[in-house]
Order: C-alpha cells, then sequence, then structure tokens
C-alpha cells in the first residue's frame, strides 16, 4: 500500500509515513485478522506492506481477498484519518456514505501486488458507487490555527462551476461581504478561482496579496472578480493547488463551494459529473500541502450540492470542527454548510470580526500635496515607519499602553489590542501620533481621526487631545466590538527659492571694450584735414606787392603754424594711446 501526504507539482503526492492500516476477512468486520502479518505501518517512502503466509498451492490464504482498511488511530501526529468519503453525484444527489476500504486481489504465493497497479487505483468512472481511487491512501493534515491577530492575509478560492448558476451575484456579494469586513484593519486579500482548472475558465489568478485597509483598496479588489462568468466542473484538487504553489504565504485560505468534486489533478482526469474517491483524495492532497505552508483552510459549502454526508468532503479538506449555529465558534469552526451564499457572506464575516473583538485598527494614510484643507482626494495607504501610541486611563485595562509602527506590508495599519477585566465593557483609548518631519495633520470635519465600528458601520465619537504640534485623539472601544479610526496626513509644500534679478550686467557677460575717437597706433596715422587752405598752388594769385601777396605772406605763416599743431597733436596722441594700452596691460608696440 502506498500513503501520501502533501500534493508536489501537478500529480505527485509526497509519502508519508506512520500510517497504520490492517488486514480484514470481511469488509463488515468490526476488527481486524488477529495474526501481526495482517498490519502495517508506513515507512519513510510511503510504503506499507504485508507478507500474507500460507498463498501457496493448499494454503489457508491461497486465493484470499483481504479488505485493507485504517486502524483507529492509525496516524501519525498532526494528522487525522478520514474513515469514509461522500461519493455521488456531483450535484449532490444520490449521496452515498463510502467506507474508505479497498479490496485486494486473489492472493497466490509469490506474487507482489501494489495499489498503484493491481487493486486501488482505478480510471472505472461509471462503477458504482464511484470509489475509483487514485491508489494513494489519503490522510488530512490537522488544520493549523489561526493567529491570534486583527487583520489578516486571506486567500479567497472561488467555484465558478457551472452548478453556481443564477446565484453567481450572490457567490460575488459574499466575497463582497468578507471583503468589506476586513476593510479598516490592515488586512491583504489574494484570489484564485475553478472550474475544471484553475483558473477557472475566462478569469485569471491573482495570488499577489492586495490591501483592503481602506475603501479604495477594497474596491480595487472587488473589481478583480465582478466581470467573471462560470465554467464546468470542479476541480478541488486544482483550486487548492494553486494556492499551495503560489510564493506568497497567507493566513487563511476561504474555499468557497456549491458542489462536491468531478476532477481532480492537472492535466485533469474524471467525468466531470461523478464523484469518487479520487476527485476527493486530490483535494485532500491539495489542500495538505496548503496547510503545511501554515495556512488555515476553512471550507464553505453553499446550497443542495454540500448538504447532508457532504460535510464528510469538506471536512477532509479542512478540520473535523463542523461550524455549529447553536454554539457558534467562528474562530475554531473548520468547516460550514449553509443555505445560500448570503449566509456564507454572513459567516464569513462572523469569522473575520471574531479575530477583532476589542480591538482599535488604526489606518495612517498619506494625502497628496497638492490637495487643500480637508480634502483628501487620492489619499494611500502609508508606509512602513508611523508611530502610534495608545493609552488609557480606564482603570483595570490591559495590554496599555503600547506603542506600534507601520510595517511595509502597504495596508498603512496597526492595531491595539487592550484587555479587559470582568465586569469592564469599554475602555477609553487615547492614540498619539509621532509626527514626521515634512507632514501635517490633515483633519476631517476638524477632527484628528474618523473612526468607526466594524460590527455596524456607525461611526464612533472622537475627541481631539494633544497639542497643536501634537495632535491626538481619544475613542471609546467596546470589549465586543471592533473600531476602526483613519488618520490622514499631508506632506507640507515647499516654496521655491526665489532666484536673485539685477539690473547690473552678470559677470558672465563679457566686458564691452572701451571705444575711443584716439586712432590706434597699429592704424596708419591719418593725414590731417583742415578747413584752411593748404600752401602751394591752391592758393590764388595776386599781382605783386598788392595786397594779395600780404594775405600770401599771412597765410602761409599760417599754414605752418597749423602744421606744427598738427604734428603735435599726432605725437600727443600716439603717446596718449601708448599710455593707455600700457595700463590694460596691454603693449603699444
Amino acid at each position: 500500500m502506498k500513503t501520501g501526504g502533501d500534493r508536489t507539482g501537478d500529480t505527485g503526492v509526497t509519502p508519508l509515513a506512520g500510517v497504520r492500516l490492517a488486514l480484514f476477512t470481511d469488509e463488515a468486520d468490526a476488527g481486524p485478522v488477529a495474526d501481526a502479518w495482517a498490519r502495517c505501518t508506513s515507512d519513510a517512502d510511503g510504503d506499507c506492506s504485508f507478507t500474507v503466509p500460507d498463498t501457496g498451492s493448499g494454503g489457508a490464504n491461497a486465493g484470499m481477498r483481504f479488505w485493507v482498511r485504517q486502524l483507529p488511530g492509525g496516524v501519525p501526529a498532526g494528522w487525522f484519518a478520514n474513515p469514509s468519503l461522500r461519493t455521488g453525484k456531483g450535484s449532490g444527489s444520490g449521496s452515498v456514505e463510502s467506507v474508505y476500504q479497498f479490496r485486494t486481489p486473489a492472493l497466490e504465493g509469490g506474487e507482489t501486488y501494489s495499489s498503484l497497479t493491481d487493486f486501488m487505483r482505478s480510471t472505472d468512472w461509471a462503477a458504482v458507487p464511484y470509489v475509483a481511487s487514485g491508489g494513494t491512501w489519503q490522510q488530512s493534515r490537522v488544520n493549523p490555527p489561526l493567529p491570534s491577530a486583527c487583520g489578516l492575509d486571506v486567500a479567497v478560492v472561488l467555484d465558478l462551476s457551472a452548478s453556481v448558476g443564477s446565484a453567481l451575484p450572490d457567490l460575488k456579494a459574499a466575497t463582497d461581504r468578507l471583503t468589506d469586513t476586513l476593510t479598516g484593519t490592515p488586512s491583504r486579500l489574494a484570489l484564485f478561482s475553478f472550474d475544471r482548472n484553475s483558473p477557472s475558465t475566462g478569469t485569471a489568478n491573482h495570488p499577489a496579496l492586495m490591501p483592503v485597509s481602506t475603501k479604495d483598496g477594497a474596491q480595487a479588489f472587488k473589481d478583480l472578480y465582478q466581470g467573471w462568468t462560470l465554467g464546468s466542473g470542479t476541480n478541488w484538487d486544482q483550486g487548492l493547488n494553486a494556492v499551495a504553489q503560489s510564493a506568497p504565504e497567507y493566513d487563511l485560505v476561504v474555499v468557497l463551494t456549491d458542489g462536491n468534486p468531478t476532477r481532480f489533478a492537472k492535466p485533469y482526469t474524471g467525468d466531470g459529473t461523478n464523484t469518487h474517491f479520487a476527485d476527493v483524495e486530490g483535494g485532500i492532497f491539495s489542500a495538505n500541502a496548503v496547510k503545511a505552508k501554515g495556512s488555515r483552510v476553512v471550507a464553505v459549502g453553499v446550497g443542495k450540492g454540500v448538504e447532508g454526508i457532504s460535510g464528510i468532503n469538506l471536512k477532509a479538506i479542512s478540520g473535523e470542527e463542523a461550524f455549529d449555529s447553536a454554539d457558534p465558534a467562528p474562530q475554531t469552526a473548520d468547516y460550514y454548510q449553509t443555505t445560500d451564499f448570503a449566509a456564507a457572506g454572513e459567516a464569513l464575516r462572523n469569522m473575520a470580526l471574531a479575530q477583532c473583538e476589542g480591538t482599535l485598527s488604526v489606518i495612517k494614510q498619506i494625502v497628496p500635496e497638492d490637495t487643500e484643507g480637508e480634502d483628501v482626494t487620492g489619499a494611500e495607504p502609508a508606509g512602513e515607519g508611523w508611530q502610534f501610541d495608545a493609552s488609557t486611563t480606564t482603570a483595570g485595562i490591559g495590554g496599555l499602553p503600547d506603542t506600534e509602527t507601520t510595517v511595509s506590508d502597504g495596508t498603512g495599519g496597526v492595531v491595539f489590542k487592550p484587555t479587559f477585566p470582568p465586569g469592564v465593557t469599554d475602555a477609553d483609548v487615547m492614540v498619539a501620533e509621532a509626527q514626521q518631519p515634512g507632514y501635517e495633520l490633515v483633519t476631517q470635519g476638524a477632527k484628528n481621526a474618523v473612526c468607526t465600528n466594524l460590527d455596524d458601520g456607525e461611526p464612533v465619537e472622537v475627541t481631539n487631545t494633544g497639542t497643536a504640534s501634537a495632535p491626538a485623539f481619544t475613542v471609546d472601544v467596546p470589549r465586543l466590538a471592533a473600531v476602526s479610526c483613519v488618520v490622514h496626513n499631508r506632506p507640507v509644500p515647499t516654496e521655491p527659492t526665489p532666484t536673485p534679478t539685477s539690473s547690473e550686467p552678470t559677470p558672465t557677460e563679457p566686458t564691452p571694450t572701451p571705444t575711443s575717437s584716439e586712432p590706434t597706433p597699429t592704424e596708419p596715422t591719418p593725414t590731417p584735414t583742415s578747413s584752411e587752405p593748404t600752401p602751394g598752388p591752391t592758393h590764388p594769385t595776386y599781382p605783386p606787392g598788392g595786397y594779395g601777396d600780404e594775405l600770401a605772406e599771412a597765410g602761409s605763416a599760417r599754414a605752418q603754424s597749423l602744421g606744427l599743431v598738427a604734428l603735435f597733436l599726432a605725437t600727443s596722441g600716439s603717446s596718449l594711446a601708448a599710455w593707455k594700452l600700457r595700463r590694460r596691460g596691454r603693449s603699444a608696440f
């Protein structure tokens, strides 16, 4: 006999040691064959072997066909057995509680028989009561507990088989209900779907965790599945294996289904109509792989397809405790059987709220810098490093004072968990934020926080406390309710530094070169010009000894005098130009 534990890959199963099986002469026998050879315990390879004596010709056991069944309590620590599973139509009709046992072939001396090839394993999907098996003995892992925290990482696995039919909007509404319940807490959600495959036809899995601490985040998650439609077939194995093979680790995995599995493995097998041992075994192995990562699996069966004895299959993929509406314990219940999706949504809501009783969640949001006043449009959850301190003046309250700091999970949230002594029904809790440089508080309705009772959705009165430079708030936290408060901050705008202006030319501009009417020494000295007549033949001639001679002599003397002046000026100008050039560091020559 081959025994297995966790799904590995698409079809493999890890071996499981410590499973104790026995041989029974008749399927109705209460006890096994008394001899020691009729018992086995699986080894590290998952092999549980019987060596049956006297099977040769004429031997007492020659041709015998025994029934293999699990001994009471024959499970290793951390596992539980499923002595029977539900088989029958996938729709839930014709349900049979089939004992999980298998008959050996007629034994012959010297032969070896395997559950993987010679018996137990079968592909005869039509054989009633649909006990065809995959050949590996199943066991279920004990369901891990939920972490004691308000604010969970949850994977939602939705059954989109055709049998959901007109209830599809109700399935989505139930998922909305869970999402809305977690809004206001530092929670994150992932999303998976299945029909005969996973993801279901026309959909996509979303294993990455999305923060739903704010209404915007919750709406973004809801938008993922609003347009989903139905496929066909029901493959618990693939739906849960998709979760097991995803990278994130989840606190809780919720399987919302309306029927029993009719397919298993990848690529899928089975007939798609009936529920066989093999279909349920596949779901068990994949659920075990999810639990092996520390995730709690809660199965929620909705409607006639999973009513009655179908609960044993829901138990096999989750845990042994059924939800009891007469004595509800949502934090420990492993599986639910509800009449409709509205009831399922309420069950999920109660399960989530049970984690948050008597807690105060604070969600920090950062408002865009370009908003003004109390406008918080576009606010997003804060990153890590935002610190809040909580204290109380209510006598007897434990767990406070406390300091919590946001982490990089995208929720921007922290949770305070005051403890209440007997007789104390509520506590006044004051929360002070350690303001970060460069940010300012953004009030809402002049209040330092906006608080809501998550149980009924009603607003909770807030009293501003603290100081202008260190604002705080006080709120009443009931013992049996969950309160969530949102605090907004905005980056303080930084004023740009003005650039100085001046009418003076900047030093980077070239200094203009002075101009002068004096000719530069490198240029030829211009010939002086004068309006006075020059000596020579250009003067008019006059009769000798007359007034003309006198004028000519006077003109000649004046011309000579003017020539001397021109020469003096030219020489002086050249000297002055040379002096100016030397003052500027240049040579005149």
